[in-house]
């Protein structure tokens, strides 16, 4: 539910429709929820999830997978810089502090991933924008060491009591290794 005392933002109102979205979609099965489901949910009206998404449900799952691309998994212009500077362990921590405020994130991501619809299909474009990310931060890596970097940085965004000193240690083991 929304608290009354925060302003509603269009941006706090897509969290907060995004983030029950893939609640719903766990719970529920994949688009066995309604729109009306998510409004009660969200405490936001049917017509403001109309206005940002329309009708369509997939349109909202979608977008949510955007959101995970931008948020987790870092594929925009301020995390990208932060990787360019090095700053790789604070990128990490956005990855888990959004990850946190998204505990169906997880579930999600390894329910839809390999489907063969336009939520698995959009999910594995994510996972190759992070991938092609990873080769251009470490061109040096063959194939294999990009796949054990990604499953590295998954792990460490997803895994429970990482603490921002065990995430500093190991992407300095990252950079020392893989450099």
């Amino acid at each position: 539910m929304m608290d009354s005392d925060k302003p509603q933002t269009k941006d706090h109102n897509y969290w907060i429709l995004l983030n029950n979205a893939i609640e719903l979609d766990i719970k529920k099965g994949h688009l066995k929820w309604t729109l009306s489901d998510l409004s009660r949910k969200s405490d936001i009206t049917r017509s403001l999830i109309y206005y940002y998404f329309g009708k369509d449900k997939q349109i909202i799952l979608k977008e949510a997978i955007k959101i995970i691309g931008e948020k987790f998994v870092g594929i925009n212009p301020e995390r990208m810089q932060m990787w360019k500077e090095g700053r790789l362990s604070e990128s990490l921590m956005q990855a888990r502090s959004f990850s946190e405020k998204a505990p169906y994130l997880p579930i999600f991501i390894m329910v839809n991933r390999h489907k063969d619809n336009m939520i698995g299909e959009a999910m594995r474009q994510q996972e190759q924008e992070f991938v092609n990310k990873l080769k251009l931060f470490y061109p040096q890596c063959k194939d294999y060491q990009i796949t054990s970097i990604f499953a590295i940085y998954w792990g460490l965004a997803l895994s429970p009591r990482m603490t921002k000193e065990s995430i500093d240690e190991i992407t300095l083991l990252i950079r020392k290794h893989f450099s």
